[in-house]
């Protein structure tokens, strides 16, 4: 429980160092003459999609995608209260959670088209939101592409924090559920004062 309170603690202090720095005075970068084209962009008075439903989207969709897999298949409370705390993560976490999930590069699941299309699913949402905002002309493409690559390699880095890697044959649950039968095991594991003593009538020890 004191891990738990930890996590949450942390995760709270860093929402709030995003907070803080969101609405920081931006730096004033200085155009140059010859460089002023690049930035002739028409202005668009309706998005294709808003900054506050793309925050939404990019914040809500893991812990709904969660919630669903909890309500389809049985879970654990150990993945629950790992599922929550890695919920807030993005459209990419949601892409690795589901592929190890529906196991798409173990040997169970290759072969199966529909597993990789609904995890290449919440990826593909990303791609479209990203060309959105080219196309309503507030990022240039090398922001948006950038600005992927350093997503997706965050979201493996936040998934391979709490679950195995995907190739493996228990991609689908936590490292918290995983170290749990193993705790068991070992505090079941009898010692040699606690092992049950055999009888011992009528054994007489033979010659060494």
């Amino acid at each position: 429980m004191r891990e738990l309170a930890i996590e949450i603690g942390v995760r709270a202090l860093l929402f709030g160092v995003f907070v803080f720095t969101e609405f920081l005075d931006p730096f004033q970068r200085v155009i140059q003459p010859e460089e002023i084209w690049l930035y002739k962009n028409p202005l668009v008075q309706s998005d294709n999609i808003p900054t506050r439903l793309m925050f939404a989207i990019s914040f809500l969709t893991p812990l709904a995608v969660i919630c669903v897999v909890k309500i389809i298949r049985r879970t654990d409370k150990t993945e629950i209260k790992e599922a929550f705390l890695v919920a807030f993560s993005g459209l990419g976490f949601t892409t690795f959670y589901l592929a190890g999930k529906l196991h798409c590069f173990t040997e169970s699941g290759r072969g199966k088209s529909w597993r990789l299309c609904a995890a290449i699913l919440p990826l593909y949402c990303a791609m479209m939101i990203a060309l959105s905002r080219m196309c309503d002309y507030k990022h240039h493409w090398q922001d948006s592409f950038v600005g992927g690559v350093i997503g997706l390699i965050f979201a493996y880095i936040c998934y391979r924090q709490h679950y195995p890697p995907l190739a493996n044959t228990a991609c689908h649950k936590p490292y918290v559920s995983l170290r749990v039968p193993t705790s068991l095991k070992k505090e079941e594991r009898p010692t040699a004062d606690s092992a049950p003593s055999l009888p011992l009538e009528g054994i007489t020890e033979g010659p060494v």
